[in-house]
């Protein structure tokens, strides 16, 4: 069988798409004896990580590429100004390394959290089991970056924080068995 949002095959017991995440089927409910009352099937979730985590994953890979590009423009000032140009090219030796120095090292912090925000959102693209946890990390240190870090953070803990999108995520992402996600809701 295939899905008919992108044509990617499945199996006859998948409920969402491995590839978009689209809810294929809803589980037909089971006969009840008469006199008998039927047990309560707890669902796997309610679709809230089916429908919102190619948005999530979008919103992190426009912020991973954002991310990078600001470095590769702090980069380019920090050539500019400390490297002989334009009129910061004759502060002291001691003064002059130790900016540069310090722009250097936030350079490379940013650019870490770029690499990261663009993992983070391959890995929500594609599905990958450890995605989840790394999105619930990454949304709460965004959280110091007002505004929009917190947005971002907000609506990626909303989407990926609870039980029930743990085991919806684990569902879609074709987790085995049983997953114990009570450790990293909120």
């Amino acid at each position: 069988m295939y899905c008919d949002r992108c044509g990617t095959a499945f199996n006859s017991g998948s409920q969402y798409c491995t590839s978009c995440g689209k809810q294929l089927m809803a589980a037909a409910p089971a006969a009840v004896p008469m006199g008998r009352t039927a047990p309560v099937a707890r669902a796997a979730g309610d679709g809230r990580v089916g429908r919102n985590i190619n948005i999530v994953a979008g919103f992190w890979l426009a912020n991973g590429i954002l991310r990078l590009m600001g470095v590769a423009w702090w980069m380019m000032f920090r050539r500019l100004v400390f490297d002989g140009g334009w009129p910061f090219g004759n502060w002291e030796p001691g003064i002059r390394s130790l900016v540069w120095g310090g722009m250097f090292s936030t350079g490379v912090f940013l650019t870490l959290f770029g690499v990261v925000h663009l993992v983070l959102a391959w890995g929500l693209y594609e599905r990958q089991p450890w995605a989840r946890v790394l999105g619930i990390v990454v949304a709460c240190l965004a959280l110091i970056r007002i505004p929009f870090g917190t947005a971002l953070g907000i609506y990626t803990l909303w989407v990926l924080a609870p039980e029930s999108s743990g085991r919806e995520y684990a569902e879609m992402a074709g987790v085995g068995g049983r997953v114990n996600t009570a450790r990293y809701s909120a």
